[in-house]
């Protein structure tokens, strides 16, 4: 038994749709019996529609309860930093989801026996918090391709790894590059691209290493931009982008930036933490000054 000499009061935010989960309730009733075993008081609330995991966060910390746990994937953990924001709540992670490029990132087990462990045993770490105009983003931001990805899971009846790999395959004949006109640090940039990330983190998920130099606490951001380049590099690119080496090829550029701003892009979407949207324009990305503190295991 793990009890500390103080109670903990913990709260599960769980998104029952998070990757189509089918064992929702059994992962609830197994994190929460684990935590109480542990002298945890736990409370949960089920989300009900986008935004609401913000709208629990901030009912459970009026409560006084301590710790708010993002049970779901990016976007869950995305909805409940938005309602930590400015309190002395910490954050802690069950990854169900589709992608989980935080808790990947953090060293989390994508095993709940192990992550709910981490609620307790893990130690705190402070974090960036990025932002595009009025919307944070804890992983990534971008516009062109892999918004139009993160659209189609979205619309997808079906979430996962192969469905991502499916719809990456079927897209990424379809697409075409476009112009982006941006300020980047006060360097203007006015040229045709075939996606442009803003990467607080190192990955997508599910281990596509979009920014591989990426730091979560560096007080920066990664800006990558993949040019136009020829379809017989699709192979090349999928298989480099599950390692670190994506730098390498000829089309790819990657910069370490404090700010952009997007002012104008012939792109149909743009994504914050992999959730798809029409992009507005002027859109400006920078970093907060406040960090997030997350529970992540010990070692990492």
């Amino acid at each position: 038994m793990m009890a500390s000499q103080k109670q903990t009061n913990v709260f599960l935010v769980i998104n029952k749709f998070a990757g189509h989960h089918k064992k929702i309730n059994k992962i609830k009733d197994d994190v929460i019996t684990f935590l109480q075993r542990n002298g945890c008081h736990v409370d949960h609330a089920f989300t009900q529609y986008g935004g609401h995991a913000t709208t629990i966060t901030a009912d459970a910390l009026q409560k006084g309860f301590e710790l708010i746990v993002a049970v779901g994937g990016d976007g869950t953990v995305n909805e409940v930093s938005q309602g930590l924001k400015g309190t002395a709540g910490k954050m802690g992670i069950i990854p169900i989801g589709s992608g989980n490029g935080l808790a990947r990132e953090l060293g989390i087990s994508m095993r709940v026996g192990k992550s709910k462990r981490t609620l307790l045993e893990g130690k705190i770490r402070h974090i960036d918090v990025c932002r595009i105009n009025d919307h944070p983003f804890l992983c990534t931001c971008g516009i062109g391709f892999d918004a139009q990805i993160a659209w189609q899971m979205d619309q997808s009846a079906s979430r996962g790894f192969w469905r991502y790999i499916q719809l990456t395959i079927r897209e990424s004949l379809r697409f075409k590059s476009f112009r982006i006109n941006m300020n980047v640090d006060g360097t203007v940039w006015n040229e045709n691209v075939f996606m442009v990330t803003f990467a607080n983190i190192s990955q997508f998920g599910n281990h596509a290493y979009i920014a591989p130099k990426a730091a979560i606490n560096d007080g920066l951001i990664d800006m990558v931009v993949i040019k136009p380049f020829h379809k017989i590099w699709l192979p090349v690119l999928g298989l480099l982008l599950f390692t670190p080496a994506i730098p390498l090829l000829p089309f790819v550029e990657c910069h370490k930036i404090k700010g952009a701003e997007l002012i104008e892009a012939d792109a149909p979407r743009l994504h914050y933490d992999g959730e798809a949207e029409k992009p507005l324009f002027p859109a400006a990305i920078a970093i907060d000054h406040a960090t997030l503190p997350v529970m992540a295991p010990k070692k990492i």
